[in-house]
């Protein structure tokens, strides 16, 4: 039994499931169910539908349930531009200031990156791409930078997650090369290089949601 405050437990729990693609854009659930399901009542599970519908994840329906929300296509482009925005930073200030960057948890992510795209698991792949670039963005010590990417992967990872279940892929795991020419440059200190790579990837991942229709 988890120590966590019901809420906390509920909040964790839902949200997981999002992020898992146990829920997809569209789905509706119900309180009644999910306090079956997690063996408690409905009010912890109402406050952490609150915290979710905070985070824009789903929508209480009057009468009808609980809407999962996708990603608004505007909100995703902005997103890929602010976490643009902040790797260019931190290699920039890597570039020109003396930073340590941890190799070794580059590495176990990307080593991680490529056993999921092995055994196809989506979410673990995607999830250790952006525990990736959280690890390059750490090496420059700004607690912001941190807290702003926190706040923004979990819905670029719901959107990538829900976008591969639901449209499919035929080249899912193309990253592997990418992530690996990245680390290249990061242990070599061509930070401006990696930075090239970067900006590149970004730009090419808006040329493809515009190739499929979504234009911001």
């Amino acid at each position: 039994m988890s120590d966590l405050p019901l809420v906390d437990v509920a909040y964790q729990s839902i949200r997981q499931q999002l992020l898992n693609g146990a829920y997809l854009p569209g789905d509706l659930f119900s309180e009644t169910d999910l306090a079956s399901k997690l063996g408690m009542s409905r009010t912890p599970i109402r406050a952490a539908i609150s915290l979710l519908e905070k985070e824009g994840f789903v929508q209480t329906l009057y009468k009808r349930g609980i809407l999962v929300k996708g990603v608004d296509i505007k909100d995703l482009y902005d997103i890929f531009d602010l976490l643009s925005a902040l790797y260019s930073y931190a290699l920039d200030r890597m570039d020109n200031e003396s930073y340590e960057l941890d190799l070794d948890t580059l590495r176990h992510h990307y080593g991680q990156m490529v056993l999921a795209s092995e055994q196809q698991q989506y979410r673990v792949y995607y999830e250790h791409g952006l525990m990736f670039m959280h690890t390059l963005l750490a090496a420059v010590q700004n607690r912001f930078i941190i807290e702003t990417f926190n706040l923004y992967k979990d819905k670029l990872l719901f959107y990538v997650v829900t976008y591969r279940l639901t449209k499919g892929s035929n080249r899912p795991y193309t990253g592997r090369q990418l992530y690996e020419e990245i680390y290249k440059k990061l242990e070599a200190g061509n930070y401006q290089e990696a930075k090239t790579i970067i900006m590149q990837y970004t730009q090419n991942i808006r040329e493809d949601l515009l190739r499929n229709g979504y234009s911001s």
